[in-house]
């Protein structure tokens, strides 16, 4: 009985341990990871609207108070003080203001911004938040401003930033093969186009030869040695033009087929197509957030650039447009998905060049030896 028991409690370990082991090979698989950063991404979004959300509506509530009480302390002077007595008019309403501005100056520094009624500690918001935290941007426009947050950041970009590193490297290599395959692709269908051009110049030929062939068949008048004579002199021969097109073509098609088999074999994407390729993923932010924010396109360009190079100087932000209109938040979380798509692209592309640089460097250290024993022979 005891046996079978610990038997029991042994198989139950052993089915536990596999579903752990199962569970943690799913989260580092591709999709995994994808869900993970995601996953990871939106717990922090709502970790820090609960923590810094209440600041900064108690910091907006007193700013909200301090401007209407200088409002009305403002009115009671116009109307309650000598009007003739301008002196003691402005001594008042400067002090108030005083008072006023002195209060917006510690209100900014706990995180207010200016603007009213347009929290920045939403769910789109804290998860931009969190995003620049792990992928290192760190615009500094929002940032927390409670101790508890600051420690919760910290900890955060801890496991965030090694996360997206290594999310980075598997949906970057992930990427490289998916774009490497549709480069063998095109490839391919560059010389099947270059096959059936070839196989329909072949069959023009074909056609030609037998129509040639027909027409000297029909001129006979000679006996059988006079056609032999005439053939040797310039008299197209069909069978054997026949069979040396056909053997003419087949051999054409054969070397296209050793060629694209050699280039599919070392298919290595060039530099320039890989620096095309980013260059048309800014272009495409560039025209967004040209439409969404009003910038010119030179500005438009040096906010995605320096987004996506994780540089994040936060001198441009999308911010007006982006939290006033009524679907302010879905632009907040498509500029959160452009950026976190964009640096995977960046990372592939950091891969392809990588593997061109590699082949290059190959090819010129090969070169310079052969060179070399060309010299020493």
């Amino acid at each position: 009985m005891g046996t079978s028991s610990r038997r029991h409690r042994r198989s139950k370990v052993i089915r536990v341990v596999n579903l752990v082991k199962r569970i943690i090979a799913f989260f580092f698989s591709h999709v995994g990871l994808c869900a993970l950063v995601i996953g990871y991404t939106m717990l922090g979004a709502f970790i820090f609207k609960y923590v810094e959300g209440p600041h900064e509506r108690r910091v907006q509530n007193e700013v909200d108070k301090e401007r209407q009480r200088t409002i009305d302390i403002a009115w009671n002077a116009t109307f309650r003080v000598n009007r003739l007595n301008e002196e003691q008019w402005k001594r008042i309403v400067h002090s108030q203001i005083k008072s006023f501005r002195a209060t917006c100056y510690n209100a900014i520094r706990n995180g207010y911004d200016g603007k009213m009624f347009t929290p920045q500690w939403t769910i789109p918001g804290a998860f931009m938040y969190s995003l620049t935290i792990i992928t290192t941007i760190g615009y500094g426009n929002t940032s927390a401003k409670t101790s508890p947050g600051k420690v919760l950041t910290i900890m955060y970009a801890i496991i965030g930033i090694p996360l997206m590193l290594l999310f980075l490297t598997n949906i970057g290599d992930v990427l490289a093969k998916i774009f490497r395959f549709l480069y063998a692709q095109s490839i391919r269908l560059k010389f099947r186009i270059i096959l059936w051009h070839k196989k329909r110049k072949a069959a023009k030929i074909r056609r030609a030869n037998s129509l040639v062939s027909r027409l000297t068949r029909g001129h006979r008048v000679k006996t059988d040695s006079s056609v032999d004579s005439l053939g040797h002199n310039g008299y197209i021969g069909g069978p054997d033009v026949e069979d040396l097109l056909t053997a003419q073509a087949q051999m054409e098609e054969l070397e296209v087929k050793e060629i694209v088999q050699q280039q599919l074999d070392k298919v290595s994407v060039p530099l320039s197509l890989v620096c095309l390729t980013m260059l048309a993923y800014l272009f495409l932010g560039t025209i967004i957030f040209h439409i969404w924010e009003g910038w010119d396109l030179v500005d438009s360009f040096y906010f995605c650039y320096i987004s996506l190079t994780t540089i994040g100087f936060g001198d441009k932000f999308p911010g007006e447009s982006l939290s006033e209109k009524e679907d302010g938040r879905n632009k907040l979380v498509i500029t959160s998905i452009y950026l976190l798509f964009g640096m995977a692209l960046l990372a592939m592309c950091f891969n392809l060049a990588q593997e061109e640089v590699a082949n290059k460097t190959r090819w010129l250290a090969s070169k310079f030896r052969r060179q070399k024993s060309e010299d020493d022979d």
